[in-house]
């Protein structure tokens, strides 16, 4: 989960997130990320959230960002169902990965 209203963390949010992607365990993770705070009116867009992070230049992994609100669950249901479709296909090793910086949960990745 990224904070979408913190733009001055979506740097630090981007680095960290690359390197845990980097980590041979996790080389095949499917990555879901949660664009939090979507109800803020300045807010980072998803579109610019994503390329932001990094992920279209990450081809050879299923990746998705939804837009959510964790204070009211909008946005929570469609984003672990995608993950649930998507994840299911994938030969993944023991375990869930949750990926966190500064206390933020930044991607769910299994």
């Amino acid at each position: 989960m990224v904070d979408s209203n913190d733009r001055d963390r979506i740097a630090e949010s981007r680095d960290e997130l690359r390197k845990m992607l980097g980590e041979e365990e996790l080389r095949n993770a499917t990555v879901l990320v949660f664009a939090n705070k979507q109800d803020l009116p300045n807010a980072m867009p998803v579109a610019d959230l994503t390329q932001e992070l990094g992920l279209p230049s990450m081809p050879n992994r299923k990746w998705f960002v939804q837009a959510c609100c964790a204070t009211n669950g909008t946005g929570l249901y469609e984003g672990l169902d995608w993950y649930g479709k998507t994840a299911h296909h994938t030969r993944f090793g023991v375990g869930t990965e949750i990926l966190t910086h500064g206390g933020n949960v930044l991607s769910i990745v299994g």
